[in-house]
């Protein structure tokens, strides 16, 4: 039995002939593979070559990143990524590792994870997060050291990280929403989180790329997502957003294939974006994604938070009524995980946030 772990580049398309292409597609067969089996079959957690190849070039200039391929006797069997950001939190690199069910305890994930936390460490990594997703097993459980929460305690998954020295820091809550049963009850969610915002604050939603009078406040609300958001003990550093940056992210969606919702609530007197909400999907019979949402921390205490939500499922409601969103919330951010209860969101699965320190040279 050998194993042989290969290096996946960005490659300059997804979809040609190329060996780079040939490997990205490899490359997400496992990943798709090892997640739609996670999810008991459901290939709607499934990504798209373009999806990725688009993810993938968005990242270029902004993170250092490792992608991998683990071949067990010349087959694929797994996959590994790691990335460290370049703009910021260089010393901190986020490890996954994911393993096909037919090539288990046999050594891949082991090589794969020796082999990225290696390299990382190599370039200046001196913290190793990883977010795994925790779906229910009978048995123990595990508590979230922040109260909030708990995942399976005997599953693979956690002894593997707890094998490289990985300690839980944070729980997130996956949720879902179906709009067909959500819809009938958004129009008073609508009216009472506007008769609680109204007049200082409006709410706009629009499609693709934000307009240009919205680009700056929008940014710089960006950059507060990566402080104000409950983050526990993973170590993190603050983001630094500006046009430039958002036109990046922008297009790493557009280019993906996907679609664009936002929704924000603007002070009247200002004109600043104060709470955003961003929605991203495929389309029709494809899940939608819930990416961040935040109300700036000197305008909470109007519902904006639920006024932005309810006009962005309106808005897809309109184009997908039967649609499915999906999001992560850390189990501590009561204030959201409020709203989306209260939406009509329910929990799908528990994912782990995990952290290992180690000291700098």
């Amino acid at each position: 039995m050998t194993i042989e772990i290969i290096d996946v580049q960005v490659p300059a398309a997804w979809d040609d002939d190329s060996e780079g292409a040939r490997r990205l597609r490899m490359l997400v067969d496992v990943r798709n593979a090892v997640v739609v089996d996670g999810w008991g079959g459901d290939e709607s957690h499934a990504f798209s070559y373009r999806e990725a190849w688009a993810q993938w070039q968005s990242q270029v200039g902004e993170s250092d990143d490792l992608r991998t391929v683990a071949l067990l006797d010349g087959v694929p069997a797994g996959r590994g990524y790691a990335s460290r950001g370049l703009l910021e939190g260089t010393t901190i690199a986020e490890v996954d590792v994911m393993v096909l069910p037919s090539a288990r305890r046999r050594g891949v994930g082991a090589a794969l994870a020796d082999d990225l936390v290696a390299r990382m460490r190599e370039r200046g990594a001196t913290t190793f997060q990883a977010w795994v997703d925790h779906h229910p097993e009978p048995g123990p459980t595990m508590p979230s050291p922040t109260g909030f929460g708990e995942i399976p305690a005997a599953s693979a998954q956690v002894a593997l990280l707890q094998r490289y020295g990985f300690e839980l820091e944070q729980i997130e809550r996956a949720s879902e929403l179906r709009l067909a049963a959500a819809v009938p009850a958004l129009a008073a969610h609508r009216a009472d989180a506007e008769a609680h915002a109204a007049p200082r604050y409006r709410v706009e939603t629009w499609e693709g790329r934000a307009p240009a009078e919205r680009v700056a406040s929008l940014a710089a609300l960006h950059a507060r997502m990566s402080t104000d958001a409950p983050s526990a003990g993973v170590e993190h550093e603050a983001e630094g957003w500006d046009a430039e940056r958002l036109e990046r992210y922008e297009t790493s969606q557009l280019d993906g294939g996907r679609t664009l919702l936002r929704a924000v609530a603007v002070e009247a007197s200002t004109g600043e974006v104060v709470a955003f909400t961003t929605l991203a999907g495929q389309g029709v019979a494809e899940p939608w994604y819930q990416h961040d949402t935040l109300v700036h921390g000197e305008h909470r205490g109007h519902r904006l938070g639920m006024a932005v939500k309810v006009a962005n499922l309106l808005a897809l409601a309109e184009r997908d009524p039967g649609g499915v969103v999906r999001t992560w919330n850390a189990e501590e951010n009561r204030p959201m995980l409020s709203v989306n209860e209260a939406l009509g969101f329910e929990t799908i699965c528990q994912g782990g946030v995990w952290q290992r320190k180690e000291s700098a040279a």
